[in-house]
């Protein structure tokens, strides 16, 4: 992708240009693999037209997109270092940047649901199938948090938690060292994955991040001299875990988390370095887009797939060309969208956004 209006040669870009732009190519990326992976007519687990399931778990069952994601947040927050004011500017700026859409978005949904539970029908998929009016305070405690109701929200909800706890990672980290990051990647790889609706890898990885800002290190420059190795390890997993879902054997997990750990490593060490040698030239603005498109594809994706499926057949083939349909047109629509509104509401979209 071609970022707009850049002259320069991109051979020519710095290590902090190099680390930077990365980021924001892979965020992009990432988000749309996210839209990809929702696109699915089916769970990777069934065996449907075996060919159509086996292609959506290689995406959604051997291929994880938000760990990187977390990464980049832990590095971000702690890259101006950390102290009691500091920490209470990120908190200040996080809750522009996180916590206002996080609400706007559940409320538009929850608006959204309601308006079908009034005017088209008389339940919605809303927790417990029950009309938004019913809600009792364990109902909306749940659409608003617990849940969220707008469902991929979820992952902004858990990276507010880790960064409320910032300084018991700061502590973890500054003192205890690379210990302090094992220490947070123990739960995770003991095989809880799930505390208090917190998924663990968010601990490691954003405990990951801090170590490289706080060290002041670039992890693209870092991860770059493994890239082959980590590419190797990933693709060996990986074909260990598709051999395991055909023969319907147990997975071992720890063995799946050395996996994910080394896609991380892999994929951020080689778009570093295609981005460094000028072979991938990020576009800025596009990349922009992404909070923009994983708050909104959810329930676009839901609308087209209740679309398509009532003409179409559900078959292999069917399944296969609809999934692609369904993630292609729902990225395009939310790019024109987010560029609309830039156009006419600049300032309503930065709201939603959290001025990105």
């Amino acid at each position: 992708m071609r970022k707009a209006g850049q002259g320069a040669s991109p051979s020519l870009l710095d290590e902090k240009t190099v680390l930077s732009h990365t980021i924001y190519f892979l965020r992009f990326a990432l988000i749309v693999a996210v839209v990809f992976t929702h696109s699915r007519f089916v769970e990777p687990s069934t065996q449907y037209e075996g060919g159509y399931s086996l292609f959506v778990y290689l995406f959604t069952g051997v291929f994880e997109r938000l760990p990187a994601l977390v990464l980049f947040s832990g590095f971000l927050f702690f890259r101006s270092g950390f102290s009691i004011p500091v920490y209470g500017r990120k908190l200040k700026s996080r809750v522009r940047s996180l916590l206002v859409p996080y609400l706007f978005w559940n409320a538009a949904v929850l608006l959204f649901y309601l308006c079908l539970q009034l005017f088209l029908i008389s339940r919605g998929e809303t927790p417990d199938s029950k009309c938004v009016w019913e809600y009792t305070a364990h109902d909306w405690w749940m659409a608003v948090w617990g849940g969220p109701v707008a469902r991929q929200f979820w992952f902004i909800r858990n990276l507010m938690v880790v960064m409320l706890f910032s300084p018991v990672f700061y502590v973890l980290v500054q003192y205890l060292r690379v210990w302090g990051v094992l220490l947070c990647a123990l739960p995770w790889f003991l095989g809880v994955d799930v505390v208090l609706r917190m998924h663990t890898y968010t601990f490691f990885f954003f405990a990951l991040g801090a170590w490289f800002a706080l060290n002041k290190r670039n992890f693209v420059k870092d991860m770059e001299p493994y890239m082959g190795l980590s590419g190797i390890v990933f693709l060996l997993v990986a074909a260990w875990q598709v051999v395991c879902h055909l023969q319907g054997w147990r997975q071992v997990e720890w063995i799946n988390k050395i996996g994910l750990c080394a896609s991380v490593v892999f994929l951020i060490a080689w778009i570093g370095r295609m981005v460094g040698r000028g072979t991938l030239r990020v576009n800025v603005p596009l990349c922009q887009t992404s909070f923009f498109i994983f708050a909104l594809h959810f329930i676009l994706v839901g609308l087209v797939h209740k679309l398509l499926a009532s003409f179409i057949p559900l078959s292999g083939w069917n399944c296969f060309w609809m999934h692609l349909l369904t993630a292609a047109s729902v990225t395009l629509f939310c790019i024109g969208l987010y560029k609309l509104l830039h156009r006419l509401a600049p300032r309503f979209l930065s709201v939603i956004t959290g001025g990105r």
